[in-house]
């Protein structure tokens, strides 16, 4: 189980009387060495893509209000299925379109240069980038992932 920490930003009545919460999850990326001598720095390239909090809502087994801090858990085959969809299938369709478009362009638009494996392998990324992306999108409504649950006020 992966635990993180999330405060309630809400609360909302869900059907049949049950009491929902929206939980907000602190986004913070990097290893925590960014400020550090011989840090990376990665984290301050996430920032403008991930600076506001994520939000899920979820059941509230305990009777929390807003401004509460919980500690809540996702099963692990959530996360690595998640994993699995959002990097392990982009990247293979990515270098596939790659090596297609590569192989392919060279026989469609024949030319004189060596060039044409290079725009044929950046354009077979390109649609490969979209095929990920339709991809993810498609799985991420048929299976959507777990929510978490609630473990402890803390």
């Amino acid at each position: 189980m992966a635990e993180r920490n999330a405060t309630v930003a809400q609360t909302l009545q869900g059907p049949e009387g049950l009491v929902l919460v929206r939980l907000e999850f602190e986004v913070n990326g990097g290893c925590g060495r960014c400020n550090e001598p011989g840090g990376c720095g990665g984290v301050s390239l996430a920032q403008p893509l991930c600076s506001k909090p994520k939000s899920m809502v979820v059941s509230d087994p305990i009777g929390l209000s807003v401004g509460d801090t919980v500690r809540v858990a996702i099963p692990d085959d959530q996360l690595s299925r998640g994993v699995t969809r959002t990097y392990v299938i982009s990247l293979m369709l990515f270098f596939a379109g790659s090596l297609l478009g590569a192989a392919l362009l060279p026989d469609l638009l024949p030319m004189q240069w060596q060039v044409t494996h290079d725009i044929g392998a950046m354009i077979g990324a390109g649609i490969g980038l979209i095929a990920a992306w339709a991809q993810l999108r498609a799985s991420q409504r048929r299976t959507p992932m777990a929510s978490p649950r609630i473990l402890e006020r803390l």
